[in-house]
């Protein structure tokens, strides 16, 4: 399963030896994985689902939810700089979102190489 997160815990993890496999995104990379990927949403926050939204021209949804991730499970994480207000007000989010693109696998040297490959795989497609 493919998830769209603002948020990530050793905690959502079924098995302790799963091991996250993250790789950094540009904005418009981030952008063209929504466009063409199938991601459910589990943001936890109206307002940056709302921003997310008008980032990506995609309706992203607010869905404040647990989720317990399985090997080969993908997240898109978004990660604000500074911390999101629980009470809805005005946040200012650009220049301040971060993208990452995260796999899990098991750790072996052979699994974190295989995992760069198979990201790199999912980056190749074109950037709008």
């Amino acid at each position: 399963m493919n998830y769209l997160v603002n948020g990530m815990s050793e905690s959502m993890k079924r098995d302790p030896n799963m091991k996250a496999i993250p790789y950094p995104l540009s904005e418009s990379e981030f952008i063209n994985l929504i466009h063409n990927g199938d991601f459910k949403s589990v943001i936890g926050h109206e307002q940056l689902a709302d921003c997310l939204t008008k980032l990506t021209g995609v309706q992203i949804k607010y869905n404040r939810k647990n989720i317990q991730l399985n090997y080969d499970d993908t997240l898109l994480l978004v990660s604000l700089n500074g911390r999101l207000p629980e009470r809805p007000t005005y946040v200012e989010y650009k220049g301040r979102l971060n993208f990452t693109f995260i796999r899990f696998e098991k750790q072996s040297l052979m699994d974190i190489e295989t995992s760069r490959e198979k990201i790199h795989e999912i980056l190749k497609m074109e950037v709008i």
